[in-house]
C-alpha cells in the first residue's frame, strides 16, 4: 500500500511540474533588462543588437547591444548615440549581404 502511495505522489508531482514548466518556460522576463544606462556604448566592441519590447512582456522598451565577449548592455532607445550606433550596425549587416549576394552571383 505504501508502494501505491509513493507511486500516486509522484505522480502528481510530475504532472503538477510539467503543468507548470510550459508557463515558467515561455516567460522571458528573465532574460529583460530592468534598466538602461545613458554612457554611450563604443562601436568597436558591440557585435549586434535587438530590442526589447514591452508587449514582449517586458517591463521596459529598451536596445540591448550584444558585445564582443557575449554581454547585454541596455540603452535607451530614443537616445541619439544608440540611434546612430544601431543606423550603423544596420548598414553594415546591409554591406554584408549585399557582398554575399554579390559573391554568390558570380560563382
Amino acid at each position: 500500500m505504501e508502494l501505491v502511495r509513493s507511486v500516486a505522489f509522484f505522480g502528481l508531482m510530475v504532472l503538477s511540474l510539467w503543468t507548470f514548466l510550459p508557463v515558467s518556460g515561455s516567460n522571458n522576463a528573465l532574460d529583460c533588462c530592468l534598466r538602461t544606462s545613458q554612457v554611450p556604448i563604443p562601436r568597436k566592441i558591440v557585435l549586434h543588437y535587438e530590442v526589447q519590447r514591452i508587449y514582449d512582456g517586458c517591463p521596459i522598451h529598451a536596445v540591448v547591444f550584444i558585445t564582443m565577449r557575449g554581454k547585454q548592455l541596455c540603452a535607451p532607445p530614443h537616445a541619439h548615440w544608440v540611434r546612430r550606433l544601431t543606423e550603423r550596425l544596420d548598414s553594415v549587416y546591409q554591406a554584408k549581404v549585399r557582398a554575399l549576394g554579390q559573391h554568390r552571383g558570380t560563382s
